[in-house]
């Protein structure tokens, strides 16, 4: 699946609150559970996800289904590219990884259902950017922003976006420095049982099917 660095911008939430979450692999009823505890109002309210709506946790239909939703938005994951390479575009490799990685629940599943999965895959963006009330720019994308600009964001090859889903190195060596033109960029994909917050980079992948809670950040709070 060749990744579109495609840009969702979304304006400022008139009605409500802004929340970002990390990593749903299926975990769907949880993730109600806490937004219900937190007292989330789904006729004001939105939520941004940071992708890998799928595998691992028991739920993948459901997750895909929240994108129905028009309180609930999400960026691409490479959970959500392996299973499109490996079942839409019979790509043996991703195939074969994405087995290893809780990706078998498609094939408990009728294929008269997958292509209406395949349809929401398709149209995820990249990333996802927003306007919290005190006027910040708030950005969300999966795993990494590969540039020193966020305003450079319309220069990204498909190379770079498919590092944008992939890069572990920036979390891992906790790189030091802030991306210019974004007040916030919040990841998700590395799991960290905290949020780790590297200058104006947030990450909030909780590891959710681990049976931890999921990180759910007001962005009006960041």
């Amino acid at each position: 699946m060749l990744i579109q660095p495609r840009l969702l911008r979304l304006g400022k939430n008139p009605k409500g609150r802004d929340f970002v979450v990390g990593d749903l692999h299926g975990c769907v009823p949880a993730l109600h559970a806490q937004l219900q505890r937190m007292g989330f109002d789904k006729n004001h309210d939105r939520l941004i996800c940071t992708g890998d709506l799928v595998d691992r946790g028991p739920q993948s239909p459901e997750a895909l289904a929240l994108l129905d939703e028009p309180w609930f938005f999400a960026v691409i994951g490479n959970h959500e590219q392996l299973l499109y390479e490996a079942f839409r575009e019979d790509n043996a490799t991703s195939r074969e990884l994405i087995l290893q990685h809780g990706g078998d629940w498609i094939l408990q599943h009728d294929k008269s259902l997958w292509d209406d999965w395949f349809r929401r895959i398709e149209q995820l963006p990249l990333a996802i950017e927003l306007i919290n009330h005190h006027d910040e720019s708030v950005a969300v994308i999966h795993a990494d922003f590969p540039l020193a600009d966020w305003q450079d964001f319309d220069q990204l090859d498909n190379h770079l976006a498919e590092r944008a889903i992939w890069a572990r190195e920036p979390f891992k060596q906790k790189t030091a420095g802030n991306i210019a033109g974004i007040d916030w960029i919040i990841y998700g994909h590395n799991v960290t049982e905290h949020e780790l917050r590297i200058g104006n980079r947030l990450y909030i992948d909780s590891g959710a099917f681990l049976a931890r809670d999921f990180i759910i950040k007001d962005i009006d709070q960041l």
